[in-house]
């Protein structure tokens, strides 16, 4: 029963992301940083540009490093799991930014202005190789905005993990790092997202649950290229942002194979994580 009912615990979670995570509009960029009429200028473009992008780059090291590991065990060879996370990140009210010179008041606040939880859902899944090694692959992808500008969101990672210590009677430590890479429909001239996560992750085992910590950071690349009317024409510029990560989590297992965790990062940007997934060792 218990597991039943974790099981429906994070398919409502997951399900609810889906419903979360159709902002698409507010992709819009251009929209959003557009000044007003007394301010039409690049500067200004670019002064709104700046807030609105910000806590978007929390957002995408958040979701890029959140939820990669539940254990520092590594697969055995040929050892894997599959399962899929929703990572939520918890949007605080400097993510709400007033725009410095806003075409439209109701703007305010950019992407996040009406949002408190941003729960976004993926699919991931590891193997184990030699050397101690593991790898990961991530994907998620999404349909966003309506109409004529319409499409996929899409974000596909690849990382690895690599074993420092991996006595079972001392608590395991690992390596792990990760690269994402976010696209989104050419129709939002949103520009391009890639993110390099890394973390040292401490676990210890027990029957039928693990504990696990780590520290980590996120580090963000963002190239935004916009095109305004005239007088102001072409906004690009190129952003990056680092964030700590810090986090500790729970990893039980109900029932041979299978796992469901959940961890909360309290770093420099806040959220939770859970997942559910099968293993073999």
């Amino acid at each position: 029963m218990k597991t039943k009912t974790g099981i429906t615990l994070l398919m409502v979670l997951f399900l609810g992301s889906l419903i979360t995570v159709g902002f698409g509009q507010d992709l819009d960029v251009e929209k959003l940083i557009e000044p007003d009429q007394e301010h039409y200028t690049l500067e200004a473009a670019t002064q709104n540009l700046d807030e609105v992008i910000d806590p978007l780059l929390d957002l995408f090291g958040f979701y890029s490093g959140g939820g990669l590991y539940h254990t520092a065990d590594i697969h055995g060879l040929g050892g894997f799991d599959i399962g899929i996370r929703v990572i939520t990140m918890m949007v605080k009210d400097d993510q709400k930014p007033p725009l410095p010179f806003p075409n439209n008041e109701e703007v305010n606040g950019g992407v996040f202005r009406d949002i408190t939880l941003m729960p976004l859902p993926l699919l991931q899944a590891s193997v184990g190789l030699p050397g101690n090694i593991e790898a990961t692959g991530r994907f998620f992808t999404y349909p966003i905005g309506e109409g004529d500008k319409a499409g996929n969101i899409t974000l596909i990672g690849l990382g690895a993990k690599y074993g420092l210590l991996q006595n079972m009677m001392l608590p395991r430590i690992s390596i792990v790092a990760a690269y994402h890479y976010l696209t989104v429909p050419s129709d939002f001239d949103f520009g391009n997202i890639s993110c390099i996560s890394g973390a040292v992750v401490v676990s210890k085992g027990f029957p039928f649950i693990d504990i696990y910590g780590a520290i980590g950071i996120d580090y963000n690349k963002f190239e935004v290229e916009l095109e305004l009317p005239d007088p102001i024409g072409p906004v690009n510029k190129k952003f990056t942002k680092q964030n700590m990560r810090y986090n500790v989590g729970l990893k039980v297992k109900p029932i041979p194979l299978i796992f469901i965790h959940a961890d909360y990062n309290f770093g420099e940007v806040q959220g939770f994580n859970v997942g559910l997934g099968l293993s073999f060792r």
